[in-house]
């Protein structure tokens, strides 16, 4: 650095952020700013991340803790009211086929030769998934995804984690938490709306932000438009899956934002090894 050169300062805010167990209402709480559905499978474990005006500045955000008390949730901290819900990480018990997790460790987990009550049983001893990563929005850009992955990774209680993510590209968070990527072929749904639109000339450069995105589909003469319109809806659905209809307003609008922001995207599948196993 040259002379004269001011020195960055640290981040103080991030001194009052701390990660600890959390439970299912925490879920609940941030779940409506997920894209994905309330539904997140089998879950076994959740943490929570909270921010205390109140923390002394200069230090670092403490590790998350093993479950005490028969693995219940702590009770909330003292000075909970000033303390803040900000992110929440949820893990679940992995599902019994992935063709991903096949080609990332050479068919360890297939259920052919060793059957599939064998095999769940391996799986659900070695293996947790992140299911939900979510924070709060005012919160997002500053790097607490990957310290709430990579803080938590360990307390999961399996050799391995895995993850999925549609826009691993865009939002390298896992890779930068220490687990490994794995690029994966886009989900046959993609694919077909994919095919739809550029056989009706609408390219990716036209389906990069859902507003532009509905102006190339409302150009088209009325015979193509519905057909564009009833392949987006059907993707939309296929991609959220069930959904609570108070947060997930299917209109035109909302499929076209997904459209633009996922379709394109190339979906990843990520995996960690916990190094003391």
């Amino acid at each position: 650095m040259t002379a004269g050169t001011a020195h960055p300062k640290p981040c103080t805010l991030l001194a009052g952020v701390r990660i600890e167990r959390g439970s299912r209402p925490d879920w609940l709480a941030l779940a409506p700013f997920h894209y994905r559905s309330h539904q997140a499978g089998a879950v076994t474990d959740i943490f929570r991340m909270v921010y205390e005006p109140s923390a002394r500045a200069g230090t670092r955000p403490p590790r998350a803790q093993p479950p005490t008390c028969g693995g219940t949730a702590h009770p909330p901290a003292c000075g909970g009211l000033r303390e803040r819900l900000i992110g929440v990480i949820v893990y679940s018990r992995s599902p019994l086929s992935l063709a991903a997790r096949d080609r990332a460790t050479g068919g360890r987990y297939r259920t052919a030769g060793m059957g599939r009550v064998a095999a769940g049983y391996l799986i659900n001893r070695e293996l947790r998934i992140i299911s939900r990563v979510v924070l709060a929005p005012n919160w997002r850009g500053l790097g607490l995804a990957s310290l709430l992955v990579a803080e938590t990774l360990p307390l999961a209680g399996t050799p391995y984690v895995e993850a999925l993510a549609a826009m691993g590209e865009m939002h390298p968070m896992f890779e930068r938490a220490g687990m490994t990527a794995y690029p994966q072929r886009p989900a046959p749904p993609g694919e077909r709306l994919r095919a739809a639109l550029e056989a009706c000339g609408i390219d990716r450069a036209a389906r990069r932000r859902g507003a532009r995105l509905g102006l190339a589909v409302d150009a088209l003469e009325i015979g193509r438009r519905s057909f564009v319109e009833r392949e987006l809806e059907r993707w939309a659905r296929s991609y959220l899956g069930a959904k609570n209809h108070r947060t997930c307003r299917l209109d035109r609008d909302r499929a076209l934002d997904l459209a633009a922001g996922h379709l394109d995207s190339t979906p990843a599948y990520y995996l960690w090894r916990n190094p003391r196993t």
